[in-house]
């Protein structure tokens, strides 16, 4: 296929889609990996695209709503799973540890269960799921009203068991990551447990795959400063990267040494 019409299927593609895989690239045009990451590359200086892990998002960011949850979990799974590995080795001993709702949270879970033995404080089912059936750590499940295909709790009653709840360390998902308008999320009431779990926290971390580097969700979990960093894996862009530094955050992507020492 000549390079215009691979070019002109892949902005195609993400104006409908938002993002796609290199894999599906591959699949749909009959060229290498190498052929793709070229068209990408040339794309992404058009400004017609963003690369990320394993592919590409469309270049408009903001959202005022997420897929489904288990279409999120097929997307960037591997990325997801590097990230929940990463949240992982912030643990240490017999901590109070907070793990969201979302698919990179369950990541999380999944990467931490067989081994840590604090508590682990929740309002999704598929962590308390992972981290029950692993049965080495305690297991606080918060009650409340169930979000219907996300698998979580919510309402009043979730936030006011999180609210009396004190955390060593907290790891956050988010729906986006942006420098302006920090992180943010689509549900109100899951923000409104966000917001309480990093103010009962030591350490606070958001969770967030490539994918989200740059998107802005329709509602605000707090700025910078109110959060001790970033795990994500691959290098934030440079504008998002300095505005958690000059708050005094920590950006936490493979390849570095240890994870942040606590403080």
């Amino acid at each position: 296929m000549l390079v215009e019409h691979r070019h002109r299927y892949i902005t195609r593609t993400l104006q409908s889609e938002a993002s796609v895989s290199t894999i599906e690239l591959v699949r749909a045009l009959h060229v290498s990996q190498e052929t793709i990451r070229r068209d990408l590359i040339h794309l992404e200086r058009k400004g017609l695209l963003r690369r990320v892990y394993g592919g590409a998002v469309a270049p408009h960011r903001q959202r005022s709503s997420e897929p489904p949850f288990a279409q999120r979990t097929a997307i960037y799974a591997e990325a997801k799973q590097v990230v929940g590995a990463l949240a992982a080795q912030l643990l240490d001993g017999a901590q109070t540890v907070f793990v969201d709702v979302g698919t990179t949270a369950h990541a999380a879970a999944k990467a931490l269960a067989p081994s840590f033995r604090g508590t682990v404080v929740s309002h999704s089912l598929l962590v308390a799921v992972e981290i029950a059936d692993a049965g080495t750590a305690d297991l606080l499940l918060a009650p409340g009203r169930l979000r219907r295909g996300e698998w979580s709790l919510s309402g009043t009653v979730a936030h006011a068991f999180i609210r009396d709840v004190h955390f060593d360390v907290a790891l956050l998902s988010c729906g986006g990551v942006d420098a302006a308008a920090g992180p943010t999320d689509f549900d109100f009431d899951d923000v409104q447990v966000k917001r309480t779990v990093a103010r009962n926290s030591e350490r606070s971390y958001i969770l967030a795959d490539s994918s989200k580097h740059g998107v802005v969700g329709r509602h605000t979990i707090g700025d910078w400063y109110d959060v001790n960093g970033l795990v994500t894996e691959q290098p934030p862009p440079e504008g998002l990267a300095a505005r958690i530094h000059a708050a005094g955050g920590t950006i936490l992507v493979p390849g570095d040494d240890q994870p942040p020492a606590p403080h």
